[in-house]
Protein backbone atom coordinates (compact mmCIF):
# COMPACT_ATOMS: atom_id res chain seq x y z
CA UNK A 1 0.00 0.00 0.00
CA UNK A 2 1.41 3.46 -0.96
CA UNK A 3 1.14 6.64 0.91
CA UNK A 4 -1.91 8.10 -0.58
CA UNK A 5 -4.00 4.67 0.00
CA UNK A 6 -3.16 5.14 3.34
CA UNK A 7 -4.10 8.58 3.48
CA UNK A 8 -7.35 7.54 1.92
CA UNK A 9 -8.09 4.52 4.68
CA UNK A 10 -7.35 6.83 7.67
CA UNK A 11 -9.88 9.44 6.29
CA UNK A 12 -12.72 6.64 5.68
CA UNK A 13 -12.38 5.63 9.51
CA UNK A 14 -12.11 9.33 10.46
CA UNK A 15 -15.38 9.59 8.69
CA UNK A 16 -16.63 6.79 9.85
CA UNK A 17 -16.16 7.75 13.60
CA UNK A 18 -17.30 11.31 13.23
CA UNK A 19 -20.21 9.60 11.84
CA UNK A 20 -21.04 7.32 14.96
CA UNK A 21 -20.08 10.45 16.89
CA UNK A 22 -22.86 12.94 15.80
CA UNK A 23 -25.52 10.46 15.11
CA UNK A 24 -24.52 7.41 17.63
CA UNK A 25 -27.98 8.19 19.57
CA UNK A 26 -30.27 7.79 16.50
CA UNK A 27 -28.28 4.85 15.12
CA UNK A 28 -28.45 3.25 18.78
CA UNK A 29 -32.28 4.49 18.84
CA UNK A 30 -32.82 2.44 15.60
CA UNK A 31 -30.88 -0.49 16.56
CA UNK A 32 -32.97 -0.30 20.20
CA UNK A 33 -36.23 0.07 18.18
CA UNK A 34 -35.71 -3.05 15.75
CA UNK A 35 -34.18 -5.50 18.27
CA UNK A 36 -36.80 -4.82 20.46
CA UNK A 37 -39.59 -5.49 17.89
CA UNK A 38 -37.70 -8.64 16.95
CA UNK A 39 -37.90 -9.51 20.64
CA UNK A 40 -41.27 -8.68 20.73
CA UNK A 41 -41.65 -10.94 17.59
CA UNK A 42 -40.10 -13.65 18.86
CA UNK A 43 -42.12 -13.70 22.08
CA UNK A 44 -45.31 -13.41 20.29
CA UNK A 45 -44.10 -16.45 18.13
CA UNK A 46 -43.23 -18.10 21.57
CA UNK A 47 -46.91 -17.56 23.05
CA UNK A 48 -48.74 -18.55 19.90
CA UNK A 49 -46.71 -21.81 19.38
CA UNK A 50 -47.27 -22.58 23.30
CA UNK A 51 -50.71 -22.34 23.03
CA UNK A 52 -51.14 -24.03 19.85
CA UNK A 53 -48.82 -26.90 21.74
CA UNK A 54 -51.33 -26.88 24.63
CA UNK A 55 -54.58 -27.10 22.35
CA UNK A 56 -52.82 -30.01 20.87
CA UNK A 57 -52.38 -31.40 24.43
CA UNK A 58 -55.90 -30.84 25.35
CA UNK A 59 -57.53 -32.04 22.15
CA UNK A 60 -55.68 -35.30 22.82
CA UNK A 61 -56.44 -35.27 26.23
CA UNK A 62 -59.93 -34.82 25.60
CA UNK A 63 -60.10 -37.14 22.90
CA UNK A 64 -58.81 -40.24 24.85
CA UNK A 65 -61.61 -38.84 27.99
CA UNK A 66 -64.10 -39.35 25.30
CA UNK A 67 -62.85 -42.28 23.96
CA UNK A 68 -62.98 -43.94 27.31
CA UNK A 69 -66.46 -42.20 28.23
CA UNK A 70 -67.64 -44.10 24.72
CA UNK A 71 -66.19 -47.38 25.85
CA UNK A 72 -68.06 -47.03 29.19
CA UNK A 73 -71.21 -46.14 27.49
CA UNK A 74 -71.00 -48.85 24.97
CA UNK A 75 -70.15 -51.62 28.04
CA UNK A 76 -73.88 -50.18 29.24
CA UNK A 77 -75.55 -50.29 25.99
CA UNK A 78 -74.18 -53.51 25.75
CA UNK A 79 -75.38 -54.75 28.83
CA UNK A 80 -78.81 -52.65 28.78
CA UNK A 81 -78.73 -54.80 25.66
CA UNK A 82 -78.04 -58.25 27.21
CA UNK A 83 -80.90 -57.19 30.39
CA UNK A 84 -83.64 -56.39 27.84
CA UNK A 85 -83.32 -59.68 25.64
CA UNK A 86 -83.28 -61.49 28.75
CA UNK A 87 -86.22 -59.86 29.61
CA UNK A 88 -88.36 -60.29 26.37
CA UNK A 89 -86.98 -64.20 26.93
CA UNK A 90 -88.46 -64.04 30.46
CA UNK A 91 -91.54 -62.42 29.29
CA UNK A 92 -91.67 -65.33 26.39
CA UNK A 93 -91.21 -68.46 28.70
CA UNK A 94 -93.15 -67.51 31.51
CA UNK A 95 -96.63 -66.70 29.61
CA UNK A 96 -98.68 -68.49 32.39
CA UNK A 97 -101.41 -67.16 35.51
CA UNK A 98 -100.24 -68.90 37.97
CA UNK A 99 -102.82 -70.74 40.25
CA UNK A 100 -102.94 -68.84 43.31
CA UNK A 101 -103.24 -72.44 45.12
CA UNK A 102 -99.78 -73.85 44.00
CA UNK A 103 -95.92 -72.08 44.46
CA UNK A 104 -94.66 -71.10 41.02
CA UNK A 105 -90.67 -69.90 40.78
CA UNK A 106 -88.42 -68.89 37.86
CA UNK A 107 -86.05 -70.83 37.45
CA UNK A 108 -83.21 -70.80 34.60
CA UNK A 109 -80.85 -73.50 33.30
CA UNK A 110 -77.33 -73.65 34.41
CA UNK A 111 -76.05 -76.38 31.39
CA UNK A 112 -76.66 -79.69 30.35
CA UNK A 113 -76.24 -82.56 32.99
CA UNK A 114 -74.60 -84.58 30.27
CA UNK A 115 -73.18 -83.51 26.43
CA UNK A 116 -75.08 -84.74 23.74
CA UNK A 117 -78.52 -85.22 26.02
CA UNK A 118 -80.59 -82.05 25.77
CA UNK A 119 -83.30 -82.86 28.07
CA UNK A 120 -81.62 -83.28 31.28
CA UNK A 121 -80.19 -79.77 32.61
CA UNK A 122 -79.06 -78.62 35.89
CA UNK A 123 -80.98 -75.62 37.33
CA UNK A 124 -79.49 -72.75 39.19
CA UNK A 125 -80.81 -73.37 42.84
CA UNK A 126 -84.24 -71.74 43.04
CA UNK A 127 -85.67 -70.21 45.84
CA UNK A 128 -87.04 -72.61 49.04
CA UNK A 129 -85.48 -75.07 46.75
CA UNK A 130 -86.43 -78.61 48.50
CA UNK A 131 -84.02 -81.32 47.14
CA UNK A 132 -86.85 -83.83 49.30
CA UNK A 133 -89.39 -82.61 46.60
CA UNK A 134 -90.16 -83.26 42.92
CA UNK A 135 -91.26 -80.26 41.01
CA UNK A 136 -93.27 -79.79 37.34
CA UNK A 137 -91.99 -77.43 34.88
CA UNK A 138 -93.95 -75.55 32.99
CA UNK A 139 -93.01 -72.67 30.09
CA UNK A 140 -95.15 -70.79 27.59
CA UNK A 141 -98.38 -72.61 29.81
CA UNK A 142 -97.71 -76.19 29.29
CA UNK A 143 -96.20 -79.00 31.36
CA UNK A 144 -92.39 -79.40 29.20
CA UNK A 145 -91.13 -81.55 32.30
CA UNK A 146 -90.28 -82.32 36.24
CA UNK A 147 -87.57 -81.23 38.58
CA UNK A 148 -85.68 -84.15 40.79
CA UNK A 149 -82.93 -84.09 42.92
CA UNK A 150 -79.08 -85.37 41.53
CA UNK A 151 -76.57 -85.01 44.09
CA UNK A 152 -78.06 -82.55 46.25
CA UNK A 153 -78.78 -80.23 42.84
CA UNK A 154 -82.11 -79.62 41.19
CA UNK A 155 -81.80 -81.46 37.58
CA UNK A 156 -84.33 -80.61 35.42
CA UNK A 157 -85.62 -83.29 33.14
CA UNK A 158 -87.62 -82.63 30.01
CA UNK A 159 -90.33 -84.08 28.62
CA UNK A 160 -88.62 -85.74 25.67
CA UNK A 161 -86.43 -87.85 27.90
CA UNK A 162 -87.61 -91.50 29.44
CA UNK A 163 -86.88 -90.38 32.62
CA UNK A 164 -89.36 -87.33 32.32
CA UNK A 165 -92.55 -89.14 34.20
CA UNK A 166 -95.78 -87.45 35.23
CA UNK A 167 -99.43 -88.33 35.90
CA UNK A 168 -102.01 -87.02 33.45
CA UNK A 169 -105.33 -88.13 31.80
CA UNK A 170 -106.31 -88.16 28.15
CA UNK A 171 -109.45 -86.23 26.43
CA UNK A 172 -112.90 -85.54 27.63
CA UNK A 173 -113.06 -89.14 29.61
CA UNK A 174 -109.66 -87.81 32.08
CA UNK A 175 -108.75 -91.52 30.95
CA UNK A 176 -105.75 -91.73 33.71
CA UNK A 177 -101.87 -92.98 32.47
CA UNK A 178 -98.65 -92.40 33.23
CA UNK A 179 -96.64 -89.86 30.89
CA UNK A 180 -92.90 -90.82 29.65
CA UNK A 181 -90.40 -89.38 27.34
CA UNK A 182 -90.08 -90.46 23.71
CA UNK A 183 -88.13 -87.63 22.25
CA UNK A 184 -88.08 -83.50 22.44
CA UNK A 185 -91.65 -83.65 20.47
CA UNK A 186 -93.23 -86.76 22.12
CA UNK A 187 -94.69 -88.82 24.67
CA UNK A 188 -96.00 -91.56 25.45
CA UNK A 189 -99.09 -92.57 27.74
CA UNK A 190 -98.83 -96.05 29.36
CA UNK A 191 -101.34 -97.46 31.49
CA UNK A 192 -104.51 -96.55 30.15
CA UNK A 193 -107.10 -98.95 30.58
CA UNK A 194 -107.75 -100.57 27.67
CA UNK A 195 -111.86 -100.34 27.87
CA UNK A 196 -111.62 -96.19 27.65
CA UNK A 197 -112.38 -95.28 24.10
CA UNK A 198 -109.51 -92.38 23.23
CA UNK A 199 -109.38 -90.92 19.82
CA UNK A 200 -106.84 -88.64 17.74
CA UNK A 201 -106.67 -84.88 18.76
CA UNK A 202 -107.67 -85.43 22.42
CA UNK A 203 -106.22 -83.30 24.93
CA UNK A 204 -103.23 -84.34 27.61
CA UNK A 205 -103.23 -82.95 30.83
CA UNK A 206 -101.55 -82.86 34.29
CA UNK A 207 -103.91 -85.27 36.77
CA UNK A 208 -101.96 -83.69 39.73
CA UNK A 209 -102.29 -87.18 41.33
CA UNK A 210 -98.48 -87.87 41.80
CA UNK A 211 -98.00 -84.42 43.70
CA UNK A 212 -95.84 -83.05 40.98
CA UNK A 213 -97.75 -80.31 38.62
CA UNK A 214 -101.36 -78.94 39.58
CA UNK A 215 -104.20 -80.51 37.54
CA UNK A 216 -105.16 -79.69 34.41
CA UNK A 217 -102.18 -78.06 33.13
CA UNK A 218 -102.07 -78.63 28.93
CA UNK A 219 -99.24 -81.44 27.77
CA UNK A 220 -100.30 -82.15 24.23
CA UNK A 221 -102.32 -83.99 22.04
CA UNK A 222 -102.76 -87.38 20.78
CA UNK A 223 -101.94 -89.31 17.93
CA UNK A 224 -102.63 -92.61 17.66
CA UNK A 225 -102.92 -95.27 20.62
CA UNK A 226 -101.81 -98.67 20.37
CA UNK A 227 -103.22 -101.50 22.02
CA UNK A 228 -100.90 -103.65 25.26
CA UNK A 229 -101.71 -106.79 27.25
CA UNK A 230 -104.80 -105.25 29.52
CA UNK A 231 -103.82 -101.64 28.95
CA UNK A 232 -103.77 -99.31 26.10
CA UNK A 233 -100.46 -96.88 25.37
CA UNK A 234 -101.28 -93.42 23.56
CA UNK A 235 -98.31 -91.32 21.52
CA UNK A 236 -98.92 -87.70 21.92
CA UNK A 237 -97.58 -84.78 20.43
CA UNK A 238 -95.76 -82.36 22.77
CA UNK A 239 -97.48 -78.46 23.05
CA UNK A 240 -94.20 -77.33 24.81
CA UNK A 241 -91.25 -76.16 23.59
CA UNK A 242 -87.94 -78.73 25.20
CA UNK A 243 -85.03 -77.31 23.42
CA UNK A 244 -84.74 -73.77 24.65
CA UNK A 245 -85.70 -74.08 28.27
CA UNK A 246 -84.42 -70.64 28.72
CA UNK A 247 -86.57 -69.70 31.57
CA UNK A 248 -89.36 -72.11 33.37
CA UNK A 249 -91.69 -71.29 36.02
CA UNK A 250 -91.16 -74.55 38.68
CA UNK A 251 -94.41 -75.43 40.34
CA UNK A 252 -95.03 -76.82 43.67
CA UNK A 253 -98.62 -77.86 44.09
CA UNK A 254 -100.92 -76.58 46.78
CA UNK A 255 -100.77 -79.70 49.05
CA UNK A 256 -96.90 -78.96 48.91
CA UNK A 257 -97.53 -75.44 49.73
CA UNK A 258 -100.03 -76.21 52.34
CA UNK A 259 -97.64 -78.12 54.08
CA UNK A 260 -94.71 -75.92 53.92
CA UNK A 261 -96.77 -72.95 55.44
Amino acid sequence: MNRFERKITLLAILGIVILLSLYSTSIRTVFTSFTSKLHSAYLDMTHTFETVLDNHLLQIETIERLKKDLRKIEKRLLKCEEEAVLYRSIRKSLEITPDKNSTYLVARPEGYAMIGNFQQLWLYRFENYDPMKNYGVIKNGFAIGIVVEKKMRPLMILAGDPECIFAVYVGESRAPGIAMGVDDRHMVVKYIPQWLKLKPGDEIFTSGLDNIFPPGIPVGRLLYTKKMQGFQNAYIKLYGDTLHPDFVWVVSPATDAKSDS
